[in-house]
């Protein structure tokens, strides 16, 4: 229960070491707000002289004690709003600093498969969905969302990434018309590597396209996600078909070179609808394809192999 101070018990404790919010937890206040009208209700002096930090006090509060700059500002004696001043100091000094919300997780980095299997599921269902800041300084999480039939692969690529989910639970989309199943879906935490991997997978207009920079990050694991996001197999005939409609001409055109220099492997351009081209390997060649990306397929996705 919270109880007011005297005026004489509020001063002992402005010319202590106390911070304001240790003085209004003293005397069982949720913030700080009341006893510092009633300090100036009786004029009573500042808790003590303001004073701007050094560079080398505040890299102390802020790396070696892990102080948030609302803590700092109440420690220096900053009223309300003196975290701002904190802010402008760390921006004066340089300082770069994250005490948002899951900043330790995001100071984990991405396991080289996991940025393998990032870039693989970009080519296919996978994209960067904006978290916060302006238009130019987004943060990215990685969004991914499968049907009900593709329910198992999707928890497989949960536990790929479940150090950067902060729920297991899936948000699940039922549609109310006839004819469509749920959709399944879930994102990680924003975080640097992704802000990386949108500045090379995305286009200054904000569109997914393949580029030479986007493919040197591609091995077999990058391929096989491709494949089981984007890809089908003719069982009958045994060829094999990447949905790329959606990406430039000039983008597939660096894929298709890119599978034959790097793997050996041969694929042309199909025409579909409305002028748009698919990646079709043929039978010949779809013999090494899976062979390729084979040991990377899990066994949810077998039925996609031959």
């Amino acid at each position: 229960m919270s109880k007011c101070p005297s005026r004489d018990q509020l001063l002992q404790d402005i010319l202590s070491e106390l911070s304001w919010a240790e003085i209004a937890e003293k005397y069982g206040y949720t913030d700080t707000r009341f006893l510092r009208k009633k300090a100036k209700q009786w004029n009573l002096p500042p808790r003590r002289k303001i004073l701007k930090p050094s560079k080398e006090t505040l890299s102390d509060m802020l790396f070696s004690r892990h102080m948030t700059p609302y803590q700092i500002a109440d420690a220096l004696g900053y009223g309300e709003g003196g975290w701002s001043n904190i802010y402008a100091y760390c921006r004066e000094y340089g300082l770069d600093f994250d005490f948002s919300r899951n900043h330790e997780i995001r100071a984990v980095p991405f396991t080289p498969r996991q940025q393998e299997i990032v870039f693989g599921t970009l080519l296919g269902d996978g994209y960067l969905r904006p978290t916060n800041g302006n238009a130019e300084n987004h943060s990215y999480a990685l969004a991914l969302c499968h049907g009900e039939k593709q329910l198992e692969y999707l928890k497989w690529k949960l536990n790929e990434f479940e150090n950067f989910v902060t729920t297991r639970n899936f948000q699940i989309n039922t549609r109310q018309f006839r004819g469509n199943a749920p959709t399944y879906a879930f994102s990680t935490i924003s975080h640097p590597f992704l802000n990386e991997a949108y500045r090379i997978c995305y286009c200054a207009n904000g569109k997914k396209d393949i580029s030479t920079q986007w493919l040197e990050r591609i091995t077999p694991l990058s391929l096989a996600v491709w494949y089981m996001d984007d890809g089908s197999l003719n069982q009958r005939y045994h060829t094999v078909v990447l949905c790329t409609n959606s990406f430039s001409r000039e983008g597939q055109l660096l894929a298709i070179d890119f599978l034959k220099d790097r793997y050996g492997i041969q694929a042309v351009l199909e025409p579909r609808r409305n002028g748009q081209t698919v990646i079709r390997i043929n039978a010949s060649q779809s013999r090494k394809w899976m062979d390729l990306i084979g040991p990377h397929v899990p066994s949810c996705m077998s039925y996609k192999l031959w």
